[in-house]
């Protein structure tokens, strides 16, 4: 019996909320722009993206500690970044909560709690509601030509550090990066 291949859907609004996750994560973000995972990191990066939204979407049921495990060792073994922020932990929470109200079709919610939280990331959660608008009018057509721009404009990374979460970051031996919370001393 043979598997089909899982297909990604860009315009999903799950794949949009995990993205924009991810966009704003700032661990992911440093070891994105500084190449902590060499030429390839960009690759890897939407790997992660890709890998991590197809766990979710298939499993249906994931525990929050099997993704926050997954998304620590991806960082650490592909990114030589450990992080001790709790981010992941947060992140596999977040994403997961996603899920639940993308599962249970309450796409408005959605796009809600992204647009409270990640207000700067609007060109994600622009297209999370165009896909939205365009499932409830798929029958009509659409007048403004304005909403037809390409999913790949609306997102785009926030790849800026504020000097405060630079200061969260600190390479240390052999190009390993430890993320730490905020005021807490590292030791080499």
């Amino acid at each position: 019996m043979s598997q089909r291949e899982f297909v990604v859907n860009q315009s999903d609004p799950f794949y949009i909320a995990t993205k924009t996750v991810f966009d704003n994560w700032t661990a992911l973000q440093l070891a994105v722009s500084n190449e902590f995972a060499g030429s390839e990191t960009k690759e890897i990066a939407e790997w992660l993206l890709n890998a991590t939204y197809q766990w979710i979407v298939e499993t249906g049921d994931l525990e929050d500690d099997e993704l926050e495990e997954f998304l620590f060792n991806t960082m650490n073994n592909e990114f030589n970044t450990i992080i001790e922020d709790n981010s992941c932990m947060q992140l596999s929470r977040l994403l997961l909560g996603y899920f639940g109200l993308y599962k249970a079709n309450r796409i408005q919610e959605l796009h809600d709690e992204l647009m409270k939280r990640y207000s700067l990331a609007q060109g994600s959660i622009q297209a999370s509601q165009k896909f939205k608008t365009e499932q409830d009018t798929s029958s009509e057509e659409s007048a403004n030509e304005d909403n037809d721009v390409e999913m790949d404009e609306l997102v785009k990374p926030k790849n800026e550090l504020s000097e405060q979460d630079a200061q969260n970051f600190e390479q240390v031996d052999e190009g390993w990066t430890f993320v730490a919370k905020s005021g807490k001393k590292l030791t080499k």
